[in-house]
């Protein structure tokens, strides 16, 4: 009863003659009140102020760890939306995916006092915690710390802390981590390369070509990735191919490597895949238009403000304020 109530106002303010901009509002106010918490959660990120934060800390102490988590991820678009009070409370979650979530979001900051949360976090009996931990000790420019990080029972953070170590000028990080690949399970190959390029491996985009050719799904888009950060376009074409995959979780993964990177050519593809019928890949494209063309994408973002799924219409009205922005 509460939609159609919403959608004849909309309709009536429409008629009216409301601006854009005062829709849009409108959508996200609309969805603070949303029975359905994700729909709050983004509302609240996306309208960027005091009555936002004020749902989003309500959701934060509700007793679902997958809403909070959920909360947590989203709030990483605006990282100051949050009390630290509020974050700190959420890293001593005894829910792994809620510490998790929120760790991350501390990265997104910039609180000297973090340190001792970071010192405590390299102990967590969560691998990503601890990743997380030495990649904000390393921010904080504790980089003694980071040999012992090199040492962690886990690949994934070994492999996460060579390449934080390598940015502060420690030698060899990057065959450190080609050794780690050599004798940890495939699936670290793809965060691997990543580490690799971000460390300004040229010398590996061979084997990064290679990896165009020779693996499949998500793994080709790393490579594409890894690439892209040495500045070579080669695996472009894959990534624009990788939108239309089978797979949904390919095609997220494609549309997340568009959110990090401007790559010039891909407007139409990207465009296209807003079409997608699974609305994370539609809404990551969202966010990657926003990102790197908003101003140009401002039609697009009314139009998407029409859109049947509530989620994206609540991230194209956000995309559509925050396009309004030095405008």
């Amino acid at each position: 009863m509460m939609k159609e109530l919403w959608f004849t106002a909309l309709c009536f303010y429409a008629a009216c003659g409301l601006s854009h901009e005062a829709r849009a509002k409108m959508i996200l106010e609309s969805g603070l009140e949303d029975p359905l918490p994700i729909i709050r959660i983004h509302a609240a990120v996306g309208l960027d102020g005091e009555s936002g934060k004020k749902v989003l800390i309500e959701v934060l102490h509700n007793t679902d760890s997958d809403v909070i988590a959920a909360a947590l991820d989203a709030a990483l678009q605006n990282a100051n939306l949050l009390p630290d009070a509020e974050i700190y409370r959420a890293c001593s979650s005894a829910n792994p995916s809620v510490r998790e979530a929120a760790f991350r979001l501390t990265l997104e900051r910039e609180e000297a006092g973090m340190r001792q949360l970071y010192i405590q976090g390299t102990q967590d009996g969560v691998a990503e915690v601890r990743k997380i931990s030495y990649v904000g000790l390393a921010k904080l420019g504790e980089t003694e710390i980071l040999e012992r990080g090199l040492h962690d029972q886990e690949a994934r953070v070994r492999i996460a802390v060579a390449r934080e170590a390598g940015k502060q000028g420690f030698a060899g990080m990057s065959e450190f981590i080609k050794e780690e690949l050599a004798k940890s399970t495939p699936d670290m190959l793809g965060a691997g390369i990543i580490a690799m390029a971000e460390l300004g491996d040229t010398a590996s985009a061979s084997l990064f070509r290679g990896l165009l050719r020779e693996s499949t799904g998500e793994l080709r888009i790393d490579a594409a990735e890894a690439l892209l950060i040495i500045g070579d376009d080669t695996g472009v074409d894959i990534l624009k191919k990788s939108l239309k995959a089978n797979d949904p979780f390919v095609r997220i993964h494609a549309a997340s490597v568009f959110t990090r990177h401007t790559i010039p050519g891909t407007t139409v593809a990207l465009e296209s895949a807003l079409k997608d019928e699974f609305v994370n890949v539609a809404v990551l494209v969202l966010r990657a238009l926003a990102e790197h063309d908003a101003p140009g994408q401002r039609q697009q973002f009314i139009e998407l403000m029409d859109a049947q799924n509530p989620l994206l219409r609540i991230e194209a009205a956000a995309a559509y304020l925050r396009s309004l922005d030095g405008a």
